[in-house]
């Protein structure tokens, strides 16, 4: 579901490509130029009457600002790119199980598809050491959300390879982004114990609508202990609270002890 921030961004990007000020925009469709600025700010709502006025400034349909939010190109860190072997195939396979048992589900737009992955890696780096995609995954407004220089050319190519069709559907009077898988996983992309993984996120996330799981997704400390628009660091799953920890409180002082013995080790003697 788009927020108020993100259609104020999508309505300033329009207003400044068309090279218009806040005050042109105002007079066009009757509200004053302190309202756009706090629309353009995320601090104002928009109602439906006023949606559509603006939409007929900028000649386009007004389902265009209620369809929920591209991703962002935000440039990762060199040495971020490498830490987590991100596997393009692994990806691909990934989402098709994912639509593979959410078939039928008119909640899993592109919003729930996001959060779903998201926790399907974090989950198996904090209970496997690693993660299933090797997938970035950056801090948004709206919680995290793969990072587009991985996640869309994946994405395309799945289209292009008629493997995917993405549709636009009504959920409750939101206009949603829904992908259709048209083949199937490939079973030998996925071992078992990845399986489990997506398996348990799966029943007890995908029956969330896309407000509720990004609200769920807020309260998980890898994505609060990171900035806006930073890549959110896997090893932030060891912070992890209930309900969101996967280990058990001493299975975790365990990893942390192995950890810090290792690293010890490495140093050397300091004498």
């Amino acid at each position: 579901m788009i927020n108020k921030q993100s259609l104020g961004n999508k309505i300033k990007a329009l207003r400044e490509f068309d090279d218009m000020s806040q005050e042109d925009l105002a007079q066009k469709i009757g509200l004053s130029r302190v309202a756009i600025s706090q629309i353009e700010q995320g601090n104002r709502s928009v109602d439906f009457l006023e949606l559509a006025k603006i939409a007929e400034v900028f000649k386009l349909k007004t389902d265009y600002f209620l369809i929920e939010d591209e991703l962002p190109n935000i440039e990762l860190a060199k040495n971020q790119k490498k830490v987590n072997n991100f596997d393009p195939k692994k990806l691909k396979n990934v989402i098709l199980y994912i639509l593979e048992k959410c078939a039928g589900k008119p909640n899993v737009g592109e919003t729930v598809l996001y959060k779903l992955l998201y926790f399907i890696d974090f989950d198996n780096f904090e209970i496997n050491n690693q993660s299933i995609s090797g997938l970035d995954y950056i801090h948004l407004q709206y919680g995290p959300a793969p990072a587009a220089l991985q996640y869309s050319p994946v994405i395309e190519a799945m289209k292009a390879n008629q493997e995917l069709k993405i549709i636009i559907q009504d959920y409750f009077g939101l206009k949603i982004k829904r992908y259709i898988n048209l083949i199937g996983h490939n079973i030998d992309s996925l071992c078992p114990k990845e399986t489990k993984v997506i398996d348990d996120v799966i029943g007890s996330l995908s029956n969330m609508s896309a407000s509720q799981i990004e609200e769920y997704s807020h309260g998980d400390a890898p994505w609060q202990l990171t900035g806006d628009k930073e890549a959110i660091p896997y090893n932030l799953v060891f912070e992890r609270q209930t309900p969101y920890a996967k280990r058990s409180p001493d299975d975790l002082r365990c990893f942390k002890m192995t950890g810090a013995k290792d690293i010890l080790n490495q140093l050397g003697s300091i004498f």
